[in-house]
């Protein structure tokens, strides 16, 4: 090991603070990962960290791996490096030593920091700062420019925080209803050195501003509301968009992101490209536009009594999230009300259905007939369709419809035109992938849901469900585990199934101790019988009996498979 690299010692120092980290310690695959690649690179035996060797050692693949056609390895380390990267922005380590795993690597480098923040924790060994020489003159220089870098950094990372904070905030005296998020673009500059590329850069505001046009859930205004500013640069032969989102009051920075265009493409197919991923990040329902609105229905303790259309919508999110049925109900009242003064409000229309659709499915036992309540649903969705033709949402509620219907083709075709309408959509692109997913199509349906994920750094529990089914269709276990367990943030049926079922086959008995019983006290699957009931919320296809089998292995008793079954799982008479 180079001598002017941080010993052993300060970098497993860094290393366990990394562990410790709930980012990374919530994945048990990426904390392999980290420790995989680190020993690895501490052993002097960086040339064997490559896909493979990853793939077979830390995901548990067979010989017969093919980095190719399985991107475990590439799509893990990407996860991983957003990771690191967020942890250090936020300036929580305590360490001397940052962990960074650069672009198109898998063996990471250790950087040694100035220990500047308090409570820091310097390793006094052999190779500590205290016991060294003093620099010779030619390195003040140098030391002195990563010191202002640092500091830069560092009061940038305050801003933002700070700004965040504030913007996020209810205002002292604030009592009004929050209304649609106004957002204004600036000016995108061209720092690349080349100036042939200032078409291209000029072009980047205003495609922003016309991919967010096609949300409904903001507003694109030419003044007033937060603005995104931003620079274009080029570094290691692609573009990079640097952005920053000013709030209203211009006090700080409430935002900033970096995305990496893709490399291959033409330089004004890779700025589009750049340029829907900002606007994607822009407008997640866990962005930074909805942040205030979010955090101001977390304030209230009712909702107003005439809500607007956007407190409908926030309702709508906050249920989506958790799929809880008291948000769930508080969503349907919110809608009434709504359409009470505004019975046109293609939105609010489309959010009833969907919400209201969902309660039926979500109260309906096997042999129900539930046809006449959700064909008016879907009628519903249908005239909130008819009513904003253009509406990327619309079209996606109503996909959601046709699925509890039962009509799968229609609504594969009603996603699909939501996303055409919208391809900076994430919600879009999920909701289409888990469908097409569940149609069979497995490879298309996998590589849409992924992209939704990678695409906003918070990804909605709903998010992770194809590649929780997908983990356990292909028998990747520990991924079927690690998907399961953020979907079960938001689904006490469907996460904690997928969790069991590959659990059992890992042998994973904290998570089999911890689930089972959830899964033996959920009333619906008491009520219908654990199969049934899986079988009234999707097709599981080739899923099915990998599901049964590995519920079995948990320790399911089999007559909860099939039938009602008391607490304890004994069948009930």
């Amino acid at each position: 090991m180079p001598e002017d690299r941080p010993s052993p010692e300060r970098v497993r120092a860094a290393m366990e603070e990394l562990l410790g980290w709930q980012g990374i310690s919530r994945s048990p695959q990426l904390a392999l990962l980290l420790r995989y690649v680190v020993d690895k690179t501490l052993a002097g035996n960086e040339a064997a960290i490559k896909a493979y060797s990853i793939a077979v050692d830390v995901f548990g693949r067979p010989p017969t791996f093919d980095p190719q056609t399985d991107p475990i390895v590439r799509v893990q380390a990407r996860r991983l490096r957003t990771l690191l990267e967020q942890y250090y922005q936020t300036g929580a380590s305590r360490r001397d030593v940052e962990i960074h795993l650069p672009l198109g690597r898998y063996v990471p480098e250790f950087v040694a920091v100035e220990v500047t923040r308090p409570g820091a924790v310097a390793s006094m060994d052999d190779d500590s700062e205290a016991l060294r020489p003093t620099p010779p003159r030619s390195n003040y220089r140098r030391l002195f420019v990563t010191a202002l870098i640092g500091l830069c950094f560092t009061l940038i990372g305050v801003a933002l925080a700070i700004g965040l904070i504030r913007w996020m905030l209810p205002q002292p005296g604030l009592t009004g209803m929050p209304d649609y998020p106004a957002v204004s673009i600036g000016a995108f500059n061209n720092l690349t050195g080349e100036a042939v590329l200032d078409d291209d850069v000029a072009e980047v505001g205003l495609r922003l501003a016309e991919a967010l046009g096609q949300f409904d859930s903001l507003s694109v205004v030419d003044a007033g509301g937060a603005t995104v500013t931003g620079v274009v640069q080029e570094q290691s032969g692609r573009f990079v968009i640097s952005a920053i989102l000013t709030p209203l009051a211009g006090t700080g920075i409430a935002w900033s992101a970096t995305i990496n265009a893709p490399k291959g493409e033409t330089d004004t197919d890779a700025l589009k490209a750049a340029t829907l991923s900002l606007a994607a990040q822009l407008a997640s329902v866990t962005g930074p536009l909805h942040a205030p609105g979010r955090a101001w229905l977390k304030q209230q303790a009712a909702m107003p009594a005439e809500p607007d259309s956007y407190v409908c919508l926030l309702q709508f999110m906050a249920w989506r999230d958790t799929r809880e049925l008291a948000d769930a109900d508080s969503g349907a009242s919110c809608v009434e009300s709504l359409l009470k003064k505004s019975p046109d409000d293609a939105v609010g229309i489309a959010v009833g259905a969907a919400m209201r659709s969902w309660r039926i499915q979500y109260f309906a036992l096997p042999g129900d007939d539930v046809r006449a309540p959700l064909s008016a649903e879907g009628a519903e969705a249908a005239r909130a369709v008819s009513l904003r033709p253009q509406s990327s949402f619309v079209h996606e509620q109503q996909a959601l419809v046709f699925v509890r219907q039962g009509a799968a083709g229609a609504a594969i075709d009603a996603a699909q035109i939501a996303l055409d309408l919208n391809p900076a959509s994430t919600d879009a692109m999920s909701v289409l992938g888990v469908l097409r997913w569940l149609d069979g199509q497995y490879e298309i349906g996998n590589a849409m849901s992924e992209r939704a994920i990678t695409e906003i750094s918070s990804p909605p529990p709903w998010y992770y469900m194809t590649r929780a089914f997908d983990g356990l269709r292909e028998q990747r276990y520990f991924d079927a585990i690690d998907a399961g367990l953020a979907l079960a943030q938001g689904d006490d049926e469907l996460g904690p199934i997928v969790i069991l079922a590959a659990a059992s086959r890992v042998g994973r008995n904290d998570l089999i101790d911890r689930y089972r019983p959830m899964v033996l006290g959920n009333r619906h699957f008491q009520t219908a019988g654990i199969m049934p009931r899986l079988t009234s919320l999707f097709q599981p296809k080739d899923l099915g009996d990998r599901i049964r089998d590995g519920l079995k292995l948990a320790g399911i008793p089999p007559a909860a498979l099939d039938g009602p079954f008391n607490g304890d799982g004994t069948p009930k008479t």
